[in-house]
């Protein structure tokens, strides 16, 4: 399921090739996969258009003051499993529900576009860019993952009377146990007077744009592998997760250390607030219980996805737990005990604050 939106990231790129100019001078644009040398799609696009590279601020440009961005990748995981959703969040994933793409466009778009001085004119669907990723869609091995893909074409204006066009693609993988989503963005602004030329020569490009087969055909190949090593990483790391759970139960249980000492052992290590071992805390529902922790300096710490609870001293942003029953707290959000080399032979989970 991941292989599927590694491929949506790779072929982002293609998308930021597209335009058909309305003369018939058309030029058309290869994209290569440099790590195999073999060319992924090609599109055509106007010949007056110059591609400024995908690296660059402006990723094409055209006559008139045509100007096409690099596209803008989030990509999103989704589990009903607390577990999978846990493991997720410590590899750093964004970790959000789907939703439908209108939904999307109001809650997560609209707001930082607004933020940037741009106020939303219009939506309207785009059957030439949903059509584009549906037909790779299609081409990809049917391995029971649910697929599918909206496209919408939004217009924008800002304080100076600039239009721009935003293409907001949402694509969508499913299986049993999860489901990774990606939301893709990318922005063409012309001038009034050439604008909506700009635009039609946009979409036209991009229904128009053919995916090499045997690019395809490679990646498929790796796309099965790759999902088979994904589902044996998800099943390991459960596993662990939940192993981890048992023993800091039996370390609770038989813990004779003094959070002192653990203190003095970890002392040299200037990220860490303070350290200690936990302690099995019975949440109460209500306020009553969070109060008492506030006064007496203390706060719950929880794992969702083994259903852990614990009270330990307050003070502290980021806490980390080990298999041991020790947890350390630290206000850096950088600090990461898995790779301190003092202290990265251990096991470390993160926990989030719960009160």
């Amino acid at each position: 399921m991941d292989r599927f939106i590694r491929y949506i990231a790779a072929i982002v790129v293609i998308l930021a090739h597209a335009s058909v100019p309305a003369e018939t001078k058309v030029q058309y644009h290869e994209v290569i996969d440099q790590q195999r040398g073999i060319v992924q799609a090609a599109f055509p696009y106007p010949a007056s258009w110059r591609i400024n590279g995908e690296h660059a601020p402006v990723f094409a440009s055209g006559p008139g003051g045509i100007q096409l961005y690099p596209a803008d990748n989030n990509q999103f995981f989704w589990s009903s499993d607390p577990s999978w959703q846990q493991t997720a969040w410590q590899q750093g994933r964004q970790v959000m529900a789907p939703m439908p793409l209108n939904q999307a466009l109001q809650q997560l778009i609209v707001p930082a576009a607004q933020a940037q001085g741009n106020r939303l004119l219009r939506s309207y669907p785009v059957p030439e860019i949903s059509g584009f990723w549906q037909r790779f869609i299609a081409g990809m091995p049917q391995t029971g993952v649910q697929r599918s893909v909206d496209a919408l074409g939004t217009e924008w204006t800002d304080d100076l009377g600039q239009r721009t066009f935003v293409a907001v693609v949402q694509m969508v993988s499913r299986d049993r146990q999860a489901t990774t989503w990606q939301l893709t963005t990318q922005s063409l602004s012309a001038p009034e007077a050439v604008f909506e030329q700009a635009l039609a020569d946009y979409r036209h490009a991009i229904g128009n744009g053919r995916i090499n087969p045997q690019w395809q055909a490679m990646m498929n190949n790796r796309h099965i592998s790759q999902r088979r090593h994904n589902e044996a990483f998800w099943a390991e790391a459960s596993a662990r997760s939940r192993a981890a759970h048992q023993q800091r139960m039996a370390a609770i249980a038989s813990a004779g250390q003094s959070a002192r000492q653990v203190g003095n052992t970890y002392s040299d290590i200037l990220d860490i607030s303070h350290a200690g071992y936990l302690k099995r805390d019975a949440i109460q529902s209500g306020g009553h219980a969070a109060g008492i922790n506030q006064i007496s300096g203390h706060t719950v710490i929880g794992n969702h996805e083994t259903g852990e609870h614990y009270r330990v001293e307050d003070g502290s942003n980021h806490y980390w737990v080990n298999p041991d029953g020790l947890y350390i707290a630290t206000d850096s959000a950088l600090f990461d005990p898995r790779t301190d080399p003092r202290i990265s032979d251990q096991e470390w989970t993160r926990f989030v604050k719960e009160q």
